[in-house]
């Protein structure tokens, strides 16, 4: 006969305890609450550096499309600073698929005042450095007069 002592062995059919759950969820609460705002923070700076490499991205193709097609380029951003894009230098329209926006809360909050250009030797001008900001910080594109491109974090 058992009597609930504590050298008692467990079957199978015997579980877990009320107690024991609780301060399973209890501990498991208070790793989620500390975990949780590092997950968001890497989120948003993650986002961040999104949105720098679309950026850069969209720039190195502008400067390899002036090489190969032996033309010159026209980098815009636009009014909102949340969007930017490539046009003609001769007719002003916007190149198909060039057009990009920024997610979430992300800004282009710095840039030359004038237009970027890329010639067909790949030289920029006037050469410009692009700041992206966001709730985690910024990051700048650099662009070099020959045509260099790179991101630096803020």
């Amino acid at each position: 006969m058992t009597n609930g002592g504590v050298g008692e062995k467990r079957t199978a059919s015997d579980g877990f305890s009320l107690a024991e759950l609780i301060i399973v969820i209890m501990c498991a609460a208070v790793l989620v609450s500390i975990a949780l705002p590092n997950i968001s923070r890497l989120q948003d700076e993650w986002i961040l550096w999104g949105g720098a490499r679309t950026l850069e991205a969209s720039l190195q193709w502008g400067r390899m499309h002036a090489i190969s097609a032996n033309t010159p380029m026209l980098f815009t951003v636009a009014e909102d600073r949340q969007k930017f894009y490539w046009v003609d230098p001769e007719s002003g329209n916007p190149y198909s698929g060039s057009v990009r926006r920024l997610s979430g809360t992300l800004r282009i909050t710095g840039c030359p005042k004038t237009p970027l250009r890329f010639y067909q030797h790949g030289n920029a001008a006037p050469a410009g450095t692009y700041t992206i900001a966001g709730d985690a910080g910024s990051y700048s594109v650099v662009v070099a007069p020959g045509g260099r491109i790179r991101i630096r974090k803020n």
